[in-house]
This record gives C-alpha cells, sequence and structure tokens, in this order.
C-alpha cells in the first residue's frame, strides 16, 4: 500500500482506536487507567497492517483517547506502550508466519505477548508516574483482562473481515489478508 492509499487508511486506523478506547471506559482505580477496547483495534492494526501502521495508529489512537478523556499526563508513556505494542505483534506475525504457521494460530501468538508488553509497560508507567510499586500493582489485573479481551476484538475483526473477497483490492495488501504465496520450492516440500 502506498501513497495516499495507505495515509487514508493509517489515519482511519487511528481513529477507530481512539474511538475504541474512548467509547467505554471503565476506571481501575489508582493508577488513573481505564479498561477500553482499543488493544483489539492496536492489535488488529498491528497483525492486519506491520508494524509502521501498528505503532502509528495504535501509539496515536490510543494518546488522542488519552487526551480526550482528560489523562493529558499518560499522552507520551501511552503513545510510547500502545504503539510498542502494535507493533511488536505486527513483527512476531510476520516471524510466525515465516514458520508457515497458520494465519489464525500465529495472530494469537503474536498479540499473547504484546499484550503483555502493554501490562509490563503500564505497570513501570504507572509505578513512574505514582511512585509506588503498591499502587502500580494494582493495574495489573485491569490491563490482563483489557489484554486478553484486546486479543478476542482482535480475532473477531480478523475473522470477520477474512471472509471478505477482494478486500486487499480496498486496503491494499497486508501482511494477514494478503498472505505470501509459496514459492515452487515450498508447494513442492
Amino acid at each position: 500500500m502506498k501513497g495516499a492509499k495507505s495515509i487514508a487508511v493509517c489515519a482511519l486506523m487511528t481513529a477507530l482506536v481512539a474511538v475504541a478506547t474512548f467509547v467505554i471506559t471503565i476506571p481501575t482505580g489508582a493508577t488513573e487507567g481505564y479498561l477500553n477496547l482499543g488493544d483489539g483495534i492496536v492489535l488488529f492494526c498491528g497483525v492486519a497492517f506491520g508494524p509502521l501502521f501498528g505503532f502509528l495508529a495504535g501509539g496515536l489512537g490510543s494518546a488522542l483517547a488519552d487526551l480526550i478523556a482528560g489523562y493529558a499526563h499518560w499522552i507520551l508513556p501511552t503513545f510510547l506502550i500502545k504503539g510498542a505494542e502494535g507493533a511488536l505483534a505486527a513483527v512476531l506475525f510476520v516471524l510466525f508466519r515465516k514458520s508457515k504457521m497458520n494465519r489464525f494460530a500465529a495472530a494469537v501468538l503474536a498479540m499473547l505477548p504484546s499484550a503483555l508488553w502493554m501490562v509490563i509497560g503500564y505497570f513501570f508507567a504507572s509505578w513512574g508516574m505514582k511512585g509506588s510499586a503498591a499502587v502500580a500493582w494494582t493495574g495489573v489485573l485491569g490491563n490482563l483482562i483489557q489484554g486478553g479481551v484486546g486479543i478476542v476484538v482482535a480475532m473477531a475483526f480478523l475473522a470477520a473481515l477474512s471472509r471478505i473477497k477482494n478486500l486487499t483490492s480496498v486496503i491494499g495488501k497486508n501482511a494477514f489478508f494478503d498472505p505470501p504465496t509459496l514459492s515452487q520450492k515450498d508447494k513442492d516440500e
């Protein structure tokens, strides 16, 4: 995907991350965190569109949601944590696919450590911002739940969109919906 189409899709995914993050917010206590559905779109973007889109849409969309929700002091940590979550999912997905793993299994296996990264990232960010490991621990369970729900949401998106014929003509070539074709050597093995 190149040029204007690439920019448009990335902007759309960024907006979708922001909306999914902001639409349903359930406060989680002392860390000032909140449960949301944004991780599902962050993980989806990484797996479907690659590390750059995963980083940009995940980081910018989540940071924008923090700004809108009144958590401006969390913008930088959120940008870095969620951006890295999306990029990590993309990189791991490609690595798992190189082993000829089923694309859905590869997606789940890529999302698990990516969601765990989000939990660890927010633990240390909370610890640094609140000055207390005890306070930071109060956000871990909520972030684990959010990561798990995010994986389910992302897989639902991937499964639903996989059924659309000629999807790549609309969104462009990508890692999940337009997997590389097998070479003749691979077909013979």
